[in-house]
């Protein structure tokens, strides 16, 4: 099956990358500006309740966004996570759906001490995940030559990964301190394919671009009485350095041409961070609120058409708590999540901003011993019918085992 459109309109979208038609391989289409999707969380717990997290405690969920939680941890634990992807893309009455997934980070907790909150903890983790693909079909209609038949692939991959070494201490009850010290590095492969179907013509461009920074991550959170807890966290970085190399190469029929590969290196600005959060527990029923922002207004890097700007969040999350005590049904002993969002993207595509909102389910299952089993499902949209619009679920998971590796010793 074949398409249609004038010659402006494709090399408009060929040049400026706005999404059109969509292949069977990637993730949002979206994540081809900037440095792609920021990802503050990891694994199905907090995913479960809608990414909220500066102020929920867990003893076995490992915490991204404020490392001062990690004081409530009771065992030292070993955490891994996976993510899956479904989207489905509609422009103009055309649809196609694409997936992908990928390993959501692994961590690890040290508890040192319990009474002071005295936890050690360090892990890698996506910052950041490119993952698109975009096919545009055309046929160029140019005065005095007939119609050539063809089409444009746009796809890119990879991301920023962050590895992380932290603690956290509580000096006095009730407050709760906590850092990380963050080494940023990845690399994001861009291909332009352009093929022409009624000659033998193709043109591809291939960038990749390497990261590499550093960063803070500092934490706190006050309980000024019993299930009521404030929380904060603010990551800081260093300017965000990258190297990228460029091929281009053309073959048709009769010869193969490639250019000379050519690199440069850049340096553009990361901005930082900013969260505040809000939990309130009681008996069996928590109620969590988050609100964090980023201005990205000053990125220099993978703009195309789009615009950076400042994103927001606004979160929240409902928690039915599982029962602790001995002899308890299984039911009882699993933890259920809910929650949902609104997220203003840091960009806008052409003048529209783009916003995503989605709702959350979660449960968080015991096994053997201490060993914990998370899973959540997020569903929503992403975008605008005025550009592209995406409808989304993503599927988190995440195993955690821990035990006691540090004993409390008697203090005088």
């Amino acid at each position: 099956m074949k398409f249609t459109m004038n010659h402006k309109v494709f090399m408009i979208l060929f040049l400026c990358g706005i999404p059109s038609l969509f292949a069977q391989q990637g993730g949002s289409n979206y994540s081809m500006f900037g440095i792609g999707d920021i990802r503050q969380s990891m694994g199905g717990f907090y995913d479960g309740l809608g990414g909220t997290q500066y102020a929920v405690p867990s003893y076995h969920a490992v915490n991204l966004a404020n490392p001062a939680m990690w004081a409530e941890s009771k065992l030292t634990r070993l955490q891994i996570g996976f993510r899956f992807t479904q989207t489905a893309i509609e422009q103009d009455q055309l649809s196609a759906s694409q997936n992908f997934g990928k390993i959501d980070g692994i961590a690890a907790t040290f508890q040192v001490d319990t009474s002071m909150g005295l936890t050690i903890s360090g892990g890698i983790h996506p910052f950041s995940v490119v993952q698109y693909s975009v096919m545009t079909p055309v046929t160029p209609g140019v005065i005095g030559i007939p119609d050539l038949a063809g089409g444009s692939m746009n796809f890119g991959s990879g991301g920023i990964s962050a590895a992380f070494i932290g603690s956290s201490w509580r000096p006095v009850e009730g407050i709760s301190l906590g850092f990380a010290a963050m080494r940023l590095f990845g690399n994001v492969n861009r291909v332009i394919r352009t093929e022409l179907y009624t000659q033998p013509f193709i043109s591809q461009n291939v960038k990749t671009d390497r990261f590499f920074g550093s960063g803070i991550k500092l934490g706190a959170s006050f309980q000024p009485f019993k299930g009521f807890t404030l929380g904060m966290g603010a990551g800081l970085f260093s300017d965000l350095e990258y190297e990228s190399d460029i091929r281009q190469s053309t073959a048709t029929s009769s010869s193969v041409a490639f250019d000379t590969v050519f690199m440069q290196s850049g340096i553009t600005t990361l901005p930082a961070q900013l969260g505040l959060g809000i939990s309130y527990s009681t008996g069996r029923w928590m109620f969590a609120g988050d609100v964090e922002m980023q201005d990205f207004s000053n990125l220099a890097i993978a703009q195309g058409k789009s615009a950076f700007k400042t994103g927001r969040k606004i979160s929240f999350g409902v928690s039915r708590l599982r029962s602790y005590q001995l002899g308890t049904d299984y039911i009882d002993k699993m933890q259920l999540n809910v929650g949902g969002g609104w997220h203003q993207l840091y960009y806008s595509v052409n003048g529209i901003d783009i916003e995503e909102v989605f709702g959350s389910v979660g449960m968080q299952l015991p096994i053997a011993g201490s060993a914990m089993i998370d899973i959540a499902l997020q569903g929503g949209k992403r975008g605008s019918s005025d550009l592209v619009q995406e409808m989304f679920l993503r599927f988190g998971f995440s195993v955690s085992a821990g035990e006691v590796w540090f004993r409390p010793f008697i203090r005088e």
